[in-house]
């Protein structure tokens, strides 16, 4: 008897841990980065820029990926990127730039003196649905360092298709979309810069 009743413990443990539910699959993590970047063309710039992290929307800019209807906004459920999306996108401009070859360096922003910096704000980054079409949007200033003294603002935006509502087209069709948006970024910075008076280099 004395047997038996050591033994019912043991034996109710063992059923309760079959009812643990199972452990949700891991996520598909997804890489986002500068690929192949052509080399730029038009003069070189003896400077040196900053790439600052991107502002924007905590949700857009978080590790989800993002498919946007309408007003409303969804997480692509299952996925996630590698990183925080603002962290891998200043990665991408960052390297686009030195890839383009058009500056003399390139770093992140406080991280080497600079001569002038890339702030941006990302509005877009996200699938839209209705266009089924992968969306790069960021609004990008050009500030003279030190000073601070904006030199030129524009609007960024790239578009990259996508064929099928799975998980690998979409953060495909994400990525390509980052990386247009980065080189045209890396065009636009460079000739700002180009465009400036002679008498404001020493800003």
């Amino acid at each position: 008897m004395i047997r038996a009743f050591l033994l019912l413990p043991l034996l109710t443990l063992g059923g309760c841990i079959t009812l643990l539910p199972d452990p949700p699959a891991a996520p598909r993590v997804f890489v986002l980065e500068a690929g192949e970047v052509a080399r730029a063309e038009g003069a070189r710039i003896d400077a040196v820029i900053g790439v600052a992290n991107p502002d924007g929307e905590r949700a857009i800019l978080g590790t989800d990926l993002i498919w946007r209807t309408g007003h409303e906004i969804a997480f692509v459920g299952g996925t996630q990127w590698s990183g925080r999306a603002d962290d891998l996108l200043q990665s991408v401009l960052v390297e686009t730039l030195v890839r383009q070859g058009r500056f003399a360096g390139v770093s992140r922003s406080g991280e080497a003196r600079t001569r002038f910096d890339v702030r941006w704000e990302v509005h877009d980054f996200e699938i839209d649905a209705q266009s089924m079409q992968a969306r790069f949007r960021a609004d990008v200033r050009i500030m003279a360092s030190p000073g601070r003294r904006l030199i030129a603002q524009e609007i960024i935006t790239a578009e990259a298709p996508v064929s099928d509502r799975s998980a690998s087209v979409a953060a495909e069709a994400l990525a390509r979309a980052a990386r247009e948006g980065g080189a045209r970024i890396g065009m636009f910075a460079a000739d700002a810069e180009l465009a400036r008076p002679a008498t404001a280099v020493t800003d």
